[in-house]
């Protein structure tokens, strides 16, 4: 047997161990009741499956069936968004604001509105496409502008169309990222689709879950998660293995993307006054347009009086969720890095994490809520912690990736000067690491606003999601969606701070 294959079936077993010890870990914690009701020991969750076995595979076919098309609609309209900033750079600037804007808008607020138009059959395709749509933009839109400016210049003196440049170096050159983001898509897309089936299915597995939690049946409802996370994992390692096949054939890009393309400041400002301009010029001509109930949706100029009238309530309801999702977002950026580097430091912990790591952004966070309250309480803390539970996958991910995207012959090289394995660690992974953390970085900053928001909504604790929540409950349509604007505005806002963290990174790391 080749040394390759040993590797891979060493790996393979690591892995069937971590599978291993975290089924054991959960029918310990489920026997002892050390978390509560909510979770119950894993033998009662295969009974539920053995005695809902129908039930659970055709939710599982409609929810998977749901994820795939909304998943492969959103990826591929991430990946044309993400191809055309590389054919025309001045074009970056205003796809990416347009993509940062829409991801801002909460599922929360779109749920609703969608239930009251003619897509509410087809919400969970809808929430599926959403939720793979800004991380394949961002991430595949990173990989097609990070060939280096050498290879750039040689395709410039032979005067190459910008078509055949694009399929001769940018794609090539970006496939290790377009993989990350397929990696990162997979239990987006799944999640995004239960997230959407409860607000409009007749079946699935978000259904169920709901139906289950109702009912108190936490076996059928960890039955339920439990093939969520099957569904995903398979899917995953798919995706694992393209990530390899092209890291192989074309290597990960060694440096940061190219930035946007620069803009004067006179265009940067009509573009940062356009792009929202036009969404609210949207939003009133569906409100005149369709004749849209006040009860559904409010014109702008009532959103705007409400934000007036109430504006310190709205802003000290923003600091409590800025400052769980900026906590949640540092300590699952670190939990996630560490994850990395001790997968990097040891490959067999790695294989073992995996299982892990797949298994908390596949969950829904309405089934983590309850085990995270039991033991923290039903507060800010559980918001914190189901910010750091779903922030760190992106950061782990990308960080692994990157830790392993050294150059080739490098570790010989240091092995040769008698370097050890902190020193490489050091000196060359993490370096080469800094390009695919950077959008780690700007991925998580955007999504942990709206991972803050959907836990306060659930809860009704915290910041805006409970006035979201609140205002909802009492009819104040026009207040609801003010707090939404300010979700919208505190999202992009993050976003910008990290894309101006990362220039500054960038160009520490260049020189």
């Amino acid at each position: 047997m080749s040394a390759a294959r040993r590797s891979r079936l060493r790996e393979l077993l690591l892995g069937a161990a971590g599978v291993a010890v975290l089924l054991f870990a959960w029918e310990v914690l489920g026997r002892l009741g050390l978390l509560g009701r909510s979770i119950p020991p894993l033998s009662e969750v295969l009974a539920a499956i053995g005695e809902h076995g129908d039930i659970l595979a055709r939710a599982a076919s409609a929810t998977g069936t749901r994820a795939l098309v909304g998943g492969l609609i959103g990826f591929g309209i991430g990946l044309l968004l993400a191809a055309i900033t590389a054919w025309i750079p001045g074009s970056a600037s205003t796809v990416v604001r347009t993509a940062v804007l829409i991801n801002a808008i909460p599922v929360v607020a779109l749920g609703p509105v969608l239930m009251s138009l003619d897509a509410r059959p087809f919400i969970p395709e809808i929430f599926a496409a959403l939720s793979v749509l800004f991380s394949t933009v961002i991430t595949a839109g990173d990989g097609f502008r990070s060939a280096s400016r050498s290879s750039r210049d040689l395709f410039d003196v032979y005067r190459t169309r910008r078509w055949a440049r694009f399929w001769r170096l940018d794609a090539p050159t970006g496939l290790p990222l377009v993989a990350d983001a397929f990696r990162l898509a997979v239990p987006a897309a799944l999640l995004g689709a239960i997230l959407g089936e409860w607000f409009g299915a007749d079946r699935g597995l978000g259904v169920l879950m709901v139906s289950s939690m109702r009912n108190l049946q936490y076996g059928l409802l960890w039955a339920a998660a439990l093939v969520a996370v099957l569904i995903s994992a398979t899917v995953y390692a798919i995706g694992g293995l393209l990530e390899r096949a092209a890291v192989a054939r074309f290597s990960r890009p060694g440096q940061a993307a190219s930035a946007l393309a620069p803009i004067g400041r006179v265009r940067g400002l009509v573009l940062a006054v356009a792009v929202p301009a036009a969404l609210v010029l949207a939003w009133q001509l569906w409100i005149v347009v369709d004749e849209v109930p006040l009860i559904v949706a409010p014109p702008p100029a009532d959103v705007a009086v409400a934000l007036a009238a109430d504006i310190g309530a709205y802003l000290a309801a923003a600091g409590l969720t800025v400052l769980s999702a900026i906590g949640g977002l540092l300590a699952g950026a670190l939990v996630g890095l560490g994850l990395a580097v001790l997968a990097t430091l040891a490959p067999w912990l790695g294989a073992m994490l995996a299982p892990l790591a797949l298994l908390i952004p596949t969950v829904p966070i309405v089934v983590f809520i309850p085990i995270v309250g039991s033991v923290l309480g039903y507060g800010v803390e559980t918001v914190f912690a189901s910010t750091v539970l779903m922030a760190f996958f992106p950061v782990y991910v990308l960080a692994l990736s990157g830790l392993n995207a050294r150059p080739p012959g490098s570790d010989d090289l240091f092995r040769v000067y008698g370097a050890g394995t902190l020193v490489r660690l050091r000196r060359l992974a993490l370096p080469a690491s800094v390009p695919s953390l950077m959008i780690a970085l700007r991925l998580s900053s955007a999504m942990a606003i709206l991972i803050a928001i959907s836990a306060e909504w659930l809860m009704g604790q915290g910041g805006l999601g409970r006035v979201f929540s609140e205002r909802r409950v009492v009819l104040d349509t026009a207040g609801s969606w003010a707090a939404v604007v300010v979700a919208i505005v505190l999202s992009v806002a993050a976003y910008a701070a990290a894309s101006r963290l990362e220039r500054s990174v960038a160009e520490r790391w260049r020189s």
